[in-house]
C-alpha cells in the first residue's frame, strides 16, 4: 500500500535536535510502513498469503505421492527415535541392576533399529534428490516457457539476469521447502508431543519448563526474523545488480577497454560488492542474535533439568536411566522449537521467491494466430493499414501509416536513426502490437493480422552478431534442424560463405565462442543470413545484415537473394546504395510517416543517412 504525501507541506520548529529527532522519527515510520515481512493485518493481507501458498502447492502436484510418502517415514523416524530415548533408559537401568537378560534384550532392539535407520536413508536420499530435480526443473520449465511465450516488450523490461537468478535461485528456494521444511515440520510436531508425552510421564515439572521455554523461542526466531524477507529480496535484487555488471562488462569486454573504464569499473564492483556484504552482515546479526538467544533459554532449560536429576539421584527419587533418558528427550522437546524458530527465515523466503516467480506469471502471453491458416500461406502480401504505435504514453513512432508490401518484392527502409524501422520490423515479426491500426497478411481469401504464429513464415538476420556459442554447424542448424549437409552448403554458396568455412581446419564442426568469438564480424554475419536462407520462408528480413560486409561481397549476398527460389518478399533496412540499387521500392521513414523515394535519388538518400 502506498503512502501518499501530505498536500501541503509539513514545517518543523527551527530547533536542530528536534528536527533531528522527527527525520529520525519520520524514517522509522517510513521503514516500518514499507517493511515487506508477512503481515495479516486484514483480511486482504490473509488472502494474498494464501494465494501465495496455493501458488506453491499447484507447482508441487508432481511429487505430493513422494512428499506424502516422505511425510509418513519422517513420522516413523520420529516415533522410533523417541522409542530409542526408552530403550536407551531401560538399558541402563538393566545394565546398572545387573539384569543381563534384559540387557541384551534392549541391545538387540537398539541395534535393530540402527540397522532400519542405515538400510533406510539410502533410499529416502535417492528419493529425496529423485523428487527435487523433478519439481525443481518442472517448475523452472513452466517459468522458462511462459518468459518464451509472453510478450517481449513487457518480460523485456525484467533484466535477463533478474530472470535467470528467479528461474534458478528461487525454485530452488520453493523446492527445498516443499520436500526437506515441510515433512520435518510434521516430524518435529510428531517429535514434540511424543518427547512431551513421554517426558510428562516421568518428571510433569520438566514438562513444564520445556513447554515455558519452546514457545519462548518461538516468539524470538518470530521477532528477529521481521526483516528477513526484506533481507532475502534485497540480497536477491543486489545479486542481480552483480551478475548482470559482471556478465555485461565481461560480454562487452572490447568497450571497456577501448572506453578505457577499467578503473571505473572496478570502483562500480566494489560499491556493489560493499553492498553485498552489508546485506550479509545484517543477515548475519539476525542469525547471531537468534541463536545466541535460542542458546541462552535451551541452556538455561538443560541446567534446569541437570540440577534436578542429580539432586534427584543423589537422594535415590530417580534412576541413571532415567535421568539420561529425560536430558534426550527434553533435546527432543528443544530441538523442535528451535527447528521451528529456524524454519521460520525459510518461509518468508519461500514466499518471497514465489512473490517473485508470480511476478513473471503474470506477464501477458503473446497473441496466437491459427497455425492451421498460417500454413496456407505460400506467397502472402502485407499489408499495414492506419498503423500507430509508440513506446511510451503520448509518444509516437509510427503515425498512421498505411503500406501494402506485394509478394516477391524488394523494399527497403530507411530514414534516421530513432524514426521506426525497426519498429516496422518488430510489428512483422510481432514483437509488439499496433496501438491502433491493423498490420496483417493477405493471400487470396487468407487475410490475418500478424501474430507470434505467423513468425513460421518469415527468415530474420538482425542487426549486430547473433551467433550462439558451438559449432558453425549447430548455429546454421538454428535456421533448419533438418537441413541436409547439401542444404548448409548451398546456403553457404549464396551466403558467400563457403568459402572461408571450408579452409577452417574442422570446416562446420569448428566451434565458435559466444557471440561468434573466433571468426570475424563479416563472416559472422554471413553466417547469420546462410542461416536465415535455410528456413527458406516466404517473407525475409534484413536487418543492416551487410553492414559488416565489404561492398564487393555485399553485391554478390544481395544478388544471391534475388535469385532465391522461390523467391521471398525480401524487407532491407539499410544505408547502403548497393542494397538499395536492387530494391523495387525505397521507403523512407521521417517523424513518423512513409514517403516513397525515386531510384533516382539513391545516391542522395544515402548520403544523408551516413
Amino acid at each position: 500500500m502506498k503512502v501518499k504525501e501530505a498536500d501541503t507541506p509539513v514545517h518543523f520548529p527551527k530547533g536542530r535536535f528536534w528536527r533531528k529527532k522527527q527525520r529520525k522519527s519520520n524514517h522509522k515510520k517510513k521503514n516500518l510502513l514499507d517493511n515487506p515481512y508477512i503481515k495479516l493485518e486484514s483480511k486482504d493481507d490473509f488472502k494474498a498469503l494464501m494465494g501465495k501458498i496455493k501458488w506453491i502447492f499447484s507447482h508441487a502436484k508432481p511429487v505430493i505421492p513422494y512428499l506424502i510418502f516422505c511425510i509418513i517415514l519422517n513420522v516413523i523416524f520420529a516415533l522410533i527415535g523417541i522409542f530409542n530415548v526408552v530403550v536407551s533408559k531401560s538399558l541402563i537401568d538393566s545394565a546398572i541392576a545387573g539384569n543381563q537378560s534384559d540387557v541384551m534384550k534392549w541391545l538387540t532392539i537398539m541395534i535393530t533399529i540402527t540397522l532400519f535407520n542405515m538400510c533406510i536413508s539410502p533410499i529416502t536420499s535417492f528419493l529425496s534428490t529423485h523428487s527435487s530435480m523433478k519439481l525443481s526443473q518442472g517448475i523452472q520449465r513452466k517459468i522458462y516457457k511462459h518468459v518464451e511465450y509472453s510478450d517481449w516488450l513487457e518480460s523485456s523490461k525484467i533484466h535477463s539476469v533478474s530472470l535467470l537468478t528467479r528461474i534458478t535461485s528461487d525454485v530452488g528456494n520453493i523446492s527445498s521447502t516443499i520436500l526437506g521444511t515441510i515433512p520435518s515440520l510434521v516430524s518435529l510436531t510428531v517429535t514434540l508431543v511424543g518427547s512431551f508425552y513421554t517426558l510428562i510421564s516421568w518428571a510433569p515439572s520438566i514438562a513444564l519448563v520445556a513447554v515455558f521455554i519452546g514457545p519462548f523461542m518461538v516468539i524470538i526466531g518470530r521477532i528477529f526474523s521481521k526483516k528477513l524477507k526484506e533481507l532475502y529480496k534485497a540480497a536477491q535484487e543486489e545479486d542481480v545488480k552483480y551478475r548482470s555488471f559482471m556478465q555485461e562488462s565481461i560480454q562487452n569486454i572490447m568497450i571497456v577497454k577501448t572506453f578505457c573504464m577499467e578503473k571505473i569499473n572496478m570502483g562500480r564492483l566494489e560499491d556493489i560488492q560493499n553492498n553485498k556484504y552489508k546485506i550479509a552482515m545484517k543477515n548475519t546479526k539476525f542469525s547471531v542474535l537468534t541463536s545466541m538467544s535460542m542458546s541462552f533459554c535451551s541452556s538455561l532449560a538443560y541446567f534446569t533439568i541437570f540440577i534436578w536429576g542429580i539432586l534427584n539421584i543423589t537422594k535415590g527419587v530417580t534412576t541413571y536411566g532415567t535421568f539420561t533418558g529425560m536430558l534426550q528427550l527434553y533435546s527432543k522437546v528443544q530441538a523442535p522449537f528451535s527447528s521451528l524458530a529456524g524454519m521460520i527465515p525459510g518461509f518468508i523466503g519461500t514466499i518471497a521467491a514465489a512473490e517473485r516467480l508470480m511476478e513473471i506469471e503474470a506477464l501477458p502471453l503473446e497473441k496466437a494466430g491459427t497455425t492451421e491458416n498460417t500454413e496456407k500461406f505460400t506467397k502472402p502480401d502485407i499489408e499495414f493499414k492506419g498503423v500507430t504505435f509508440g513506446y511510451k504514453e503520448n509518444t509516437t513512432i509510427l503515425d498512421n501509416i498505411n503500406l501494402t508490401i506485394p509478394s516477391g518484392e524488394t523494399i527497403a527502409f530507411v530514414g534516421p536513426s530513432g524514426e521506426g524501422k525497426t519498429t516496422i520490423i518488430r510489428l512483422l515479426l510481432s514483437l509488439i502490437n499496433p496501438q491502433e491500426g491493423t498490420a496483417a497478411l493477405r493471400e487470396e481469401d487468407i487475410y490475418e493480422e500478424f501474430t507470434r504464429d505467423h513468425r513460421h513464415l518469415i527468415s530474420y538476420v538482425p542487426q549486430g552478431n547473433t551467433l550462439f556459442s558451438g559449432t558453425i554447424r549447430d548455429n546454421l542448424k538454428y535456421g533448419n534442424h533438418d537441413a541436409s549437409d547439401e542444404m548448409i552448403k548451398e546456403a553457404l554458396k549464396n551466403a558467400c560463405a563457403l568459402d572461408f568455412v571450408e579452409e577452417l581446419e574442422e570446416g562446420l564442426n569448428t566451434a565458435i565462442g559466444e557471440r561468434g568469438v573466433g571468426i570475424s564480424e563479416g563472416q559472422a554475419q554471413r553466417v547469420a543470413i546462410a542461416r536465415s536462407f535455410l528456413r527458406e520462408k516466404p517473407i525475409l528480413i534484413l536487418d543492416e545484415a551487410t553492414s559488416a560486409l565489404d561492398p564487393e561481397t555485399e553485391v554478390k549476398v544481395l544478388k544471391s537473394i534475388k535469385s532465391l527460389n522461390p523467391k521471398p518478399t525480401c524487407i532491407i533496412i539499410t544505408h547502403r546504395p548497393s542494397a538499395l540499387n536492387i530494391c523495387n521500392r525505397i521507403i523512407k521513414l521521417e517523424k513518423g510517416r512513409l514517403r516513397e523515394v525515386s531510384r533516382d535519388s539513391i545516391y542522395e538518400v544515402a548520403s544523408e543517412l551516413v
